[in-house]
């Protein structure tokens, strides 16, 4: 079974690899561009795991026709950063720039920082955060991903070439708000949403085993 993973803004290319050892995980922070990231993409997969931005990635690959995967599994992914009139569940356009700014100015600090709340809203908070902390390092176009994250709304994609798809979603995530997921399992035309509760916007470090067992039922 093939397998290509995509991680989280600004986390370690491989932070699913507990989850999917012999996926193929993406280093798609080594690209300053989205489409020549898209283009080096694999063509065909069984499977495709997307977490936070690295699972909106993959709804746009998958829309743009970049990738086929027969099964797609988002976790906390967004499908709106940017709260807007149509979707008013995202942050404020004056908060992201806030964000932008921090990172642009205090990079280290600002990832720490984000880094606690990807760990907060679930019993093993302190323990995820370490996780997450360690060997973190700032992404050369942390701030280009960061702007395509701000920039991108899904809901204009065409979603006739989607298959089966898995949402996963921490009930309190502090990072994606829960209703993004619910929108995505209303657009997506064949899927399934699981909401997890007291869990966070990292689910695969708080029950990596669960994540796996929902893998193997359905792929």
């Amino acid at each position: 079974m093939t397998i290509l993973c995509l991680t989280g803004w600004q986390q370690k290319y491989d932070a699913l690899a507990e989850i999917a050892p012999k996926a193929r995980h993406f280093d798609y922070a080594a690209y300053d561009n989205a489409r020549a990231m898209f283009a080096a993409l694999p063509k065909q997969v069984d499977l495709a795991i997307g977490w936070s931005l690295g699972g909106q990635l993959l709804v746009q690959a998958i829309a743009g026709g970049f990738v086929k995967a027969k099964t797609l599994l988002l976790i906390g992914a967004p499908f709106q950063c940017i709260a807007s009139k149509d979707f008013p569940y995202g942050m404020s356009a004056a908060e992201f720039g806030e964000i932008r700014e921090n990172y642009r100015k205090h990079p280290k600090e600002m990832v720490f920082q984000f880094n606690t709340l990807v760990g907060m809203g679930n019993p093993k908070t302190a323990r995820i955060i370490q996780k997450l902390n360690q060997g973190s390092e700032i992404w050369k176009n942390g701030l280009y991903w960061l702007d395509e994250l701000g920039k991108t709304s899904c809901a204009s994609l065409d979603y006739s070439k989607f298959s089966k798809t898995i949402i996963l979603h921490g009930a309190t995530d502090k990072i994606i708000n829960p209703a993004n997921a619910n929108k995505f399992a209303e657009i997506l035309p064949d899927s399934e949403l699981i909401i997890w509760q007291a869990c966070g916007h990292a689910p695969h470090l708080q029950d990596a085993e669960g994540l796996r067992n929902i893998i193997k039922a359905h792929v």
